[in-house]
């Protein structure tokens, strides 16, 4: 069946690109049967947006059928209101396309669904758009100066480049050097496979069929080259050969392998990586050492790149994605690994409010005599769909369905509140480093117990005032108690509990990998924490929450990017990958589930501050 989207109309589309929508949409062919969220998300078509994997929580799924829309089903009862049901606003996750054979003589061959204007944004910028820098791509942004850009020369004339790539389950980012280790060009996207699911068991169930697999792998393929290709459009150079660090499912899924080792236990590898592969369309691809069925290359090349930097030993390497991994490296260099499933929270996805940091999402929270106050997200621009130009307001829902920002979120139950919607709010969400800040705030005033349970009437006056803002579920509801914030956000008990399941796993962990290791706490000289939460999170809201014992709370390191600086580094200086394969493979693995009394320690750390 033909699946023909359409940007929702009634509704302005506010920034340029959107005005220039062309009016007939696009069209998806789609097989009968498929999920409908797969068909429009996983096209290729439409920009990614990370979905709950068919759960019918997060609303980011929203179509309109513009005829003969289906009937309602429970879940949609709870994310729509009855005029955009009416209106035929379903959830795509629960619906399957058509089979046209099925229907009726004389039935539709074509399926028209409308999508809200945001998921319709252009997946790459025109050549008008690129300027000077001519990179077409949304995320990326040139370093070198104009002088060093050639655009217009033939290939053999560009210089030469290396591409280290970072390919998250929730983002891809990347960086182009030339062979002096200069930086050329890098950036950040979404994972073009999100539409699959936030979560890694998302990814995998597409990819245990040969046909998911393949649609999945060219999802990031086709990314990658548009991303060499622009490179040589721009001057900027020809990437020569590349490295891509990623978690074992994202690496087997982009070399279109076998997955099924990593679908159920016992777990196993298909291979140790320290491969180069040769996928076509591509320079040759450098994939770092898979140490174990959930340690893979992301850990291995964020290890590169902190022994590149001598880091003081013995220290621990914590990546905190939808996939935790933890590395212990001894004085003496012994290598002690681990991993545990952590879920998108901790990267913003998941919790109701939730989103990755960018312009108008909330990273941080205050008290002050007048209640909560919300800080900004301040720094570069990433690419989503919901990105924003600095002169706009934020582009929210077209008239139906739950937009996936709190701004544009559903009407609030019957007690007769104002819609988000309808606040003056330039807010987007709340991040992971936002929601950890909100916790230890909570925490410390009184109003959330070590328990997760919120406070109704703590003790203190101005934790009242917080508490005021405190819902109660009604009996009989399907949705549970959620405390008001400002800029018509909120705080779910779900997500609560959500984070303190993250809170719990990641502590375990952490003290079941030291104590294999017969390392005390104390006995840590660093606590490199990667990616975003180490670089923005404050060590005392860590602390407080019970993310990192008392004893390490000073001796964080937030350390970046260490996926990316070491995919850089085994790029340019492949001579480097010897030495890493053979610490990897002299590892020693801890699997957590094996370990006595696993589900009781869980529990144990099932407290915050604990």
């Amino acid at each position: 069946m033909i699946v023909r989207l359409l940007p929702a109309s009634g509704h302005p589309l506010k920034t340029p690109a959107e005005r220039a929508l062309p009016a007939p949409g696009l069209t998806v062919a789609a097989s009968a049967g498929q999920s409908l969220s797969h068909a429009i998300w996983l096209s290729g078509q439409v920009y990614p947006v990370s979905l709950c994997g068919g759960l019918g929580h997060c609303g980011r799924c929203r179509v309109r059928f513009v005829h003969n829309a289906p009937s309602v089903l429970p879940a949609e009862n709870v994310v729509f209101t009855p005029q955009q049901l009416e209106e035929g606003w379903r959830l795509a996750c629960r619906r399957q396309v058509p089979d046209t054979a099925a229907m009726p003589s004389g039935g539709p061959s074509v399926l028209e669904l409308e999508l809200p204007p945001e998921s319709m944004a252009p997946l790459f910028d025109s050549p008008q758009k690129g300027g000077a820098a001519g990179l077409f791509l949304p995320g990326a942004r040139v370093l070198a100066g104009p002088e060093a850009l050639t655009p217009g020369l033939p290939l053999a004339g560009l210089r030469a480049l290396v591409l280290a790539v970072d390919l998250g389950t929730t983002s891809l980012c990347w960086r182009a050097l030339d062979m002096q280790g200069v930086p050329m060009a890098e950036g950040r996207t979404l994972n073009p496979q999100a539409g699959a699911g936030a979560d890694i068991m998302s990814r995998l169930a597409v990819a245990s069929t040969p046909e998911g697999r393949d649609l999945l792998a060219q999802l990031v393929r086709h990314d990658l080259q548009r991303i060499t290709d622009s490179l040589v459009r721009a001057g900027v150079g020809r990437v020569e050969h590349m490295c891509l660090a990623a978690n074992t499912a994202m690496t087997d899924i982009f070399l279109n392998r076998d997955v099924q080792g990593l679908c159920a236990a016992p777990y196993r590898l298909a291979h140790g990586g320290d491969e180069t592969a040769f996928v076509p369309g591509l320079p040759p691809v450098y994939i770092p050492p898979l140490p174990a069925p959930f340690v893979g290359g992301d850990m291995s090349a964020g290890l590169m790149a902190l022994l590149e930097a001598d880091i003081p030993r013995p220290f621990v390497l914590a990546d905190l994605g939808t996939n935790g991994e933890l590395a212990l490296v001894t004085e003496a260099g012994d290598l002690w690994l681990t991993s545990v499933p952590l879920g998108p929270a901790l990267e913003g996805i998941g919790p109701e409010c939730g989103q990755l940091a960018g312009p108008g999402v909330v990273t941080g929270f205050a008290l002050t005599p007048m209640g909560f106050a919300a800080r900004f997200y301040e720094g570069p621009e990433i690419a989503q769909p919901h990105a924003q130009a600095a002169d706009q307001s934020p582009v929210h829902s077209a008239g139906g369905g739950n937009c996936p920002c709190p701004a544009c979120q559903q009407a609030e139950s019957a007690v007769g509140q104002v819609r988000p919607h309808e606040q003056k709010s330039g807010a987007r969400g709340i991040s992971a480093t936002g929601y950890l800040s909100l916790l230890a705030l909570l925490l410390r005033a009184g109003v959330l117990r070590d328990d997760g349970q919120f406070v109704a009437a703590p003790a203190m006056p101005l934790a009242r005032k917080l508490a005021a803002g405190l819902e109660l579920p009604e009996p009989g509801s399907r949705l549970g108690a959620r405390l008001r914030l400002p800029h018509g956000l909120w705080l779910a008990a779900a997500d609560v509990e959500e984070l303190l399941k993250v809170k719990a796993a990641f502590t375990l962990a952490l003290y079941t990998l030291l104590q294999a290791a017969g390392l005390p706490v104390g006995g840590l000289a660093s606590l490199c924490l990667a990616g975003t939460l180490g670089e923005y999170a404050n060590p005392d809201d860590l602390e407080t929450v019970g993310f990192v014992p008392t004893a390490l709370s000073h001796r964080i390191r937030a350390v970046g990017n260490t996926s990316l600086d070491g995919a850089a580094l085994l790029a340019l200086n492949g001579d480097k990958a010897a030495t890493l394969s053979r610490m990897c493979r002299d590892a020693v693995v801890i699997s957590l589930v094996d370990q006595p009394n696993f589900h009781t320690e869980y529990l144990r750390h099932m407290r915050f501050g604990v």
